[in-house]
């Protein structure tokens, strides 16, 4: 019977451990002023709106802006929302990868947020479709479930321990001392000599 306990425990545990959704895991969110600056930029990539997406646009790139501009606006048009999914720091701004997952394509944006005097604007973007995800995302997403999967192998390592040192402590006199040997002894025959 207890080994039937057993089994059932390792299988809940097994199974209750790979049911754990990772993704609730919370991401640092972007400063505010970085989103004031992204958010309404995209808003008007979406629409169309050349003019007021070049409201948030650093004068530099300003020009290659415009090129790819009607090629990327119809991307995002179609695209699902969004999410940050990698952000790193770069000075006083950030560089921030977007991507969702569109059927069978990826859609990925790359957005570099700085300061020129003390206005954040975007000095670089980019819109990619792809059957891949981003690379840094890929990564990401492989470490998680590397991280995933040890987590388990862990949890199973710590409970076959356990389940060994159970099995120790209740055989602990069995270990210990060996088993009692029964002494047979011969029967001593005697023989009374009533002769003498």
């Amino acid at each position: 019977m207890s080994r039937i306990f057993w089994v059932v425990v390792l299988f809940v545990s097994t199974v209750g451990l790979s049911a754990c959704d990772p993704s609730a895991q919370a991401r640092s969110p972007l400063p505010r002023d970085i989103i004031a600056v992204i958010q309404p930029f995209f808003e008007a990539v979406r629409r169309g709106d050349q003019k007021a997406a070049e409201r948030y646009v650093a004068p530099s790139f300003l020009k290659d802006s415009k090129v790819q501009f009607a090629e990327m606006s119809a991307i995002l048009n179609t695209a699902p929302r969004l999410d940050p999914v990698i952000q790193q720091r770069q000075g006083t701004g950030a560089y921030v990868t977007f991507a969702g997952e569109d059927g069978a394509l990826w859609i990925s944006s790359e957005v570099r947020v700085v300061r020129y005097g003390n206005k954040p604007m975007i000095e670089y973007w980019d819109v990619n479709a792809a059957t891949k995800p981003p690379e840094l995302v890929g990564h990401v997403q492989t470490m998680k479930n590397l991280m995933n999967y040890g987590m388990i192998a862990v949890a199973m390592c710590a409970l076959a321990g356990l389940l060994a040192l159970i099995w120790i402590i209740r055989n602990r006199t069995h270990l210990v001392t060996s088993e009692p040997v029964n002494e047979t002894r011969r029967v001593a025959a005697t023989v009374r000599n009533d002769e003498s």
